[in-house]
């Protein structure tokens, strides 16, 4: 009969191999550890915005499944998406690197709007993350896991053909809906366009009339988790929600247009909230994004009830986060969501286009009700996921990733970094900032927008909201803050934008 142990050990081949080599291994299991490589599952949310949880204050929104999975393990308040858009943050989740690193600056293999109403040329960049470099799905792969990506994945250049840079040529074993596109045709069955069939989801035949995508997809996800609950897994489910298009559940819509009436939201709205020359939600009251938001906090839901019942909640890492901030600011106010209190939203590098909700839950290594303070990025998920399996660290791949381990477990009070950085070189029809970039280091944060060359500094602990800007009364530090963020530019490799010889100033995008 072989030991339990053993075949506890034989789930993880890296973890086998250590206690073949270091005999204190063994002791693991009697001390009540846990050795057996844990599962992993990885929420991702499209556009999620900091401020959509109950957790992080909402009141319209409901979100009960995920303010418990923050309250089930460690929140962190200040942690970031790598990029204030979608598929450069997505990359970094996968290898560990700033987006600019790489040169995925931008979604969709696209540089974003340019020409004679510009005054900045938007760099050249990358549509794909290099195969070269080795993602969370094949360092896990390798470590034994069976490896799924179930949603959408938008890492694929929109102009290439093929599947070249698919899912399953990152280290997936299986690919649910996952393709080159940003959203979905549609959210209702059978999840297509006729007006834009590009979007049309792939591989969701079979479904009928009243099927929700966000509900297949967890179909889709409980499924895989009770067919490979022997072994161990990397669910990585990227929901396709809350980007747009918005739409709904027709019963949780008619359920929040009541909820708004009942609230007096449907009368005399607020006025917005200028941000530059574009304008800001002034708060959520929106019932077809709330329903969505419901939505994706049922089924996220429903995946734990499923660890639940399977017996895997306690040997299971969950990871939440969203890709950017919420989708708030534009040319009017009418945006499906507020970030407020936090600064403009999707597209900006103010706190509502980069700040993100992550949760990080394993009951085997993590306290519940943590609340950290510490600021985290993206990157840092692939570290941090491979510690707390007790996998080897890749340092030499998630090189602008640090191991969020030692706050979880109380090793450490801080993490062994100086910075924080972000590089968006792109204009964007929802930005009316333009390229920029920032820098954040400890409670202090320094923008910089490329077309002026103008700074601004804040400091997040006392001003949140970014309406202080402390550029002249902090000469000193503003002065080391955008060195520091010269330097990184430098040194990681970063491309920037180059001045339009074409530009003219009547034909400036933001006075259209």
């Amino acid at each position: 009969m072989i030991p339990r142990m053993l075949i506890r050990l034989l789930a993880c081949p890296a973890l086998l191999a250590v206690a073949l080599t270091v005999p204190a291994q063994a002791d693991i299991a009697a001390s009540g550890g846990n050795p057996r490589c844990p599962n992993v599952v990885l929420f991702l949310i499209d556009d999620l915005g900091w401020a959509d949880l109950g957790v992080t204050g909402s009141t319209f929104h409901e979100t009960p499944n995920v303010d418990r999975l923050a309250s089930g393990g460690a929140f962190f308040t200040d942690a970031y998406a790598a990029n204030p858009v979608c598929s450069p943050t997505r990359a970094s989740v996968l290898t560990g690197k700033y987006p600019s690193r790489i040169h995925l600056t931008n979604h969709s293999g696209s540089r974003g709007p340019f020409g004679p109403g510009h005054r900045l040329t938007p760099p050249e960049l990358a549509g794909n993350m290099p195969l070269e470099d080795t993602t969370l799905a094949e360092a896990l792969k390798e470590a034994g896991y069976t490896t799924a990506h179930i949603g959408k994945w938008h890492l694929q250049a929109h102009h290439q053909g093929g599947r070249n840079h698919y899912p399953e040529a990152n280290g997936f074993d299986l690919n649910i809906a996952g393709h080159k596109m940003g959203q979905p045709g549609s959210y209702h069955f059978p999840y297509q366009s006729d007006k834009h069939p590009s979007t049309n989801v792939p591989g969701m035949k079979g479904g009928k009339e009243g099927d929700y995508l966000t509900d297949i997809l967890t179909d889709r996800a409980i499924s895989f988790i009770e067919e490979h609950e022997g072994k161990p897994f990397f669910l990585n489910l990227w929901y396709y929600t809350v980007h747009t298009p918005i739409e709904p559940r027709q019963d949780k819509w008619e359920k929040y247009q009541k909820k708004a009436q009942g609230l007096g939201l449907d009368k005399n709205p607020p006025a917005p909230v200028s941000v530059r020359q574009s304008f800001s939600r002034p708060r959520q009251d929106n019932p077809a994004y709330a329903a969505m938001i419901e939505s994706m906090d049922e089924n996220i839901g429903r995946i734990m009830d499923a660890l639940g019942r399977l017996g895997l909640e306690e040997d299971t890492l969950v990871v939440f986060l969203s890709d950017n901030g919420g989708l708030s600011t534009g040319s009017s106010p009418n945006m499906p969501t507020s970030n407020l209190p936090l600064r403009a939203g999707k597209a900006w590098v103010y706190e509502g286009g980069i700040r993100s909700p992550l949760i990080i839950r394993y009951p085997a290594k993590i306290k519940a009700g943590q609340r950290l303070h510490t600021p985290a990025v993206s990157t840092d998920i692939y570290p941090t996921i491979l510690d707390l399996a007790g996998l080897p660290l890749r340092p030499e791949q998630h090189v602008d990733g640090v191991s969020l381990k030692p706050l979880l477990t109380d090793e450490a009070d801080g993490l062994d970094r100086e910075a924080l950085y972000f590089h968006f070189p792109h204009y964007h029809h929802i930005n009316s900032m333009g390229p920029a970039g920032a820098v954040r280091m400890g409670d202090h944060k320094l923008v910089e927008v490329f077309e002026t060359g103008e700074v601004e500094l804040y400091n997040l602990r006392d001003d949140p909201e970014e309406q202080h800007d402390m550029a002249e009364e902090k000469p000193e530090l503003t002065a080391r803050l955008t060195k520091m963020l010269h330097d990184w530019r430098k040194k990681s490799g970063a491309r920037m934008p180059t001045p339009n010889a074409a530009y003219r100033e009547t034909n400036d995008w933001r006075n259209k």
